[in-house]
């Protein structure tokens, strides 16, 4: 199979399964295909991404909802398209002093978290992004962002002008989707979708992060005591492994967790279940 066959034989099976998986939640009011959660660190709200359709199609249907602290719904649409503003499908989500960025199918867009105003928009399809899914800042404020289709992790500068490179591209990414920056060493660590776990070492080699293959892997996020966290999208569960790499199953009979992660002030484990149309948390205290 060459790659153009790989990269629409991955949009058809990932439509597929959200086509198939989507069931009516307690929350389906509010979320529409949750894809990513996350915390303002700075306020402790959260921001929850919805594709609300096709997660590769250009439908303008997409919206970000805002939480307050104790997930309590602030604004449902607190981002959606309009005029001024184009929101497809948001998937992957970071913050970067006052902006929410947000990857947008071949674009990363970046919203003033406060107001929802619209301030950055970065065209990836010129550089042949298909499917931008996972998004992760740095301590210096650089991005990192994954390209499911086309196995690309892109580098922004949000310090220069919001430059865009390649960091890193080629097959043995494995259909790159989750992203987080290991808080010991600052390496990039990566779900792949294939079932892998890599890590970017700093010489820029690629390695397994843990001699184990798991199935769709989507979100990804280390905990304070340095376990990391990862979630099977079509298995419906989440795994922890621990620092010497012991591998548990703390959660089962997801419809399909996207991308996860940690509020680590208060240690819950933040849960997008895309197919459920709902959001869930863990306690990672009382695990």
């Amino acid at each position: 199979m060459n790659r153009r066959q790989s990269q629409i034989t991955f949009l058809l099976i990932i439509s597929i399964a959200i086509a198939i998986n989507t069931s009516c939640g307690n929350e389906e009011e509010t979320y529409s295909k949750p894809e990513s959660i996350i915390v303002d660190p700075e306020t402790g709200n959260y921001y929850v991404s919805n594709v609300n359709g096709i997660p590769a199609d250009k439908d303008q249907n997409g919206y970000i909802v805002k939480l307050d602290k104790d997930l309590n719904v602030l604004k449902k649409a607190f981002i959606q398209s309009s005029d001024d503003v184009e929101l497809n499908a948001p998937k992957g989500m970071a913050i970067v002093g006052k902006v929410l960025y947000v990857t947008d199918i071949t674009s990363v867009r970046g919203y003033n978290k406060e107001t929802g105003e619209n301030v950055v928009d970065l065209d990836f399809e010129d550089r042949g992004a298909k499917y931008l899914n996972d998004i992760v800042a740095d301590d210096n404020g650089n991005l990192y962002v994954s390209d499911m289709t086309t196995n690309t992790i892109f580098r922004i500068d949000t310090g220069n002008d919001h430059s865009v490179s390649v960091l890193i591209e080629g097959d043995e990414l494995n259909q790159p989707n989750g992203l987080v920056i290991d808080p010991q060493t600052g390496n990039l660590v990566i779900a792949a979708w294939r079932g892998k776990i890599l890590v970017l070492d700093d010489e820029g080699n690629l390695k397994p992060y843990i001699d184990r293959e798991f199935t769709t892997l989507d979100g990804i996020d280390f905990d304070t005591a340095g376990n990391l966290y990862v979630s099977s999208f079509q298995l419906g569960e989440i795994y922890r492994i621990t620092p010497d790499k012991r591998v548990t199953t703390i959660k089962k009979g997801l419809n399909s967790p996207a991308d996860i992660s940690i509020d680590h002030k208060k240690g819950l484990l933040l849960i997008p279940d895309m197919g459920a149309n709902k959001i869930e948390t863990i306690d990672l205290k009382k695990e």
